[in-house]
Parts: C-alpha cells; sequence; structure tokens
C-alpha cells in the first residue's frame, strides 16, 4: 500500500516538475547548433566538421588529393557524424540528470 503511495507521489513531483523539463530540454535541442566536434583522417588530408545535430557544417579535403581518397573521405564523416550524435547525447543526459 505505501510502495503504491510513494509511487503516486513521485509521479506527482514528476508531473509538476514536467513544464521545467520541457523547457531545459528544448534549451539543449536548440544549442546542439552551436556545438562543433571535428575528425581527420590519419593523414590529416580530410578534415570534417559537423554540429550536434549531426549536420555536416565544414569539408576540407587537401588540393593534392586523388580518386582513391573516396574512402577516407566517407570514414572521415561518418566519424565526425558519430562524435557529433555522442555529444548531443551526453548533452541530453546531462540535462536529464541535472533534473534528478
Amino acid at each position: 500500500m505505501f510502495d503504491g503511495l510513494r509511487n503516486m507521489a513521485g509521479m506527482a513531483s514528476l508531473l509538476k516538475d514536467l513544464p521545467k523539463l520541457q523547457e531545459q530540454m528544448e534549451a539543449v535541442k536548440a544549442s546542439l547548433v552551436d556545438v562543433r566536434v571535428e575528425a581527420s583522417s590519419g593523414d590529416r588530408r580530410v578534415r570534417a566538421v559537423a554540429d550536434g545535430t549531426g549536420r555536416l557544417i565544414e569539408l576540407a579535403i587537401d588540393e593534392c588529393a586523388d580518386a582513391a581518397l573516396a574512402g577516407e573521405i566517407r570514414d572521415t564523416i561518418n566519424t565526425v557524424l558519430t562524435m557529433s550524435r555522442q555529444e548531443a547525447q551526453r548533452l541530453l543526459q546531462a540535462a536529464a540528470e541535472e533534473l534528478g
């Protein structure tokens, strides 16, 4: 019986804090546009920058690059997009932990 009451009290507290939680989550989502992550190929001939939403912002390729560079370009872009998603998840998790 008391467990049920505790659960109801916890749910009521969560619902009370819901507007604050939604506001903080929206603020974090909005800030993801300003996040920048960067990845480079091993020889630094390719560099990619993405934002926290997973959008590629910049792609720089050494002008001496040849056609064999295609795989390196793909791998570099995939790396930076993975890093972008991980950073977004970290920020969202930190916001959720802050709310308890």
